[in-house]
């Protein structure tokens, strides 16, 4: 896959980048720097993007949490999640949940 080519794959994904984005793209992946994707090269981007999709999906999902934007679940901000969401639990079941995955000790989820 050229350069060009690649710019066209990405494209049909949703994706635009400048033939500069592109080429630093090539540079990053193209491990053999005969000019090219291979098969291998490109396996290995479509990874790395899946994983970076994966950590910005997380990153919504956590920020849906955290109601006040300070990096952290608090026991009542999940407390309030969940309600809006129709489960109904006490803040002390909230606090216990957050306790069993708190690896800081500070009461809290981090992201």
């Amino acid at each position: 896959i050229s350069a060009s080519e690649l710019g066209e794959v990405l494209k049909s994904m949703g994706s635009t980048y400048t033939m500069e984005e592109l080429h630093r793209v090539m540079e990053d992946v193209d491990t053999d720097k005969d000019g090219y994707i291979d098969l291998a090269e490109f396996a290995k981007l479509c990874r790395s993007s899946s994983a970076a999709a994966a950590a910005s999906e997380l990153r919504d999902a956590f920020d849906l949490y955290d109601q006040n934007g300070d990096g952290m679940i608090s026991a009542a901000e999940l407390h309030q999640v969940l309600n809006r969401l129709g489960m109904k639990c006490k803040v002390d079941e909230c606090f216990q949940m957050i306790k069993n995955v708190d690896s800081d000790g500070d009461g809290c989820v981090n992201f």
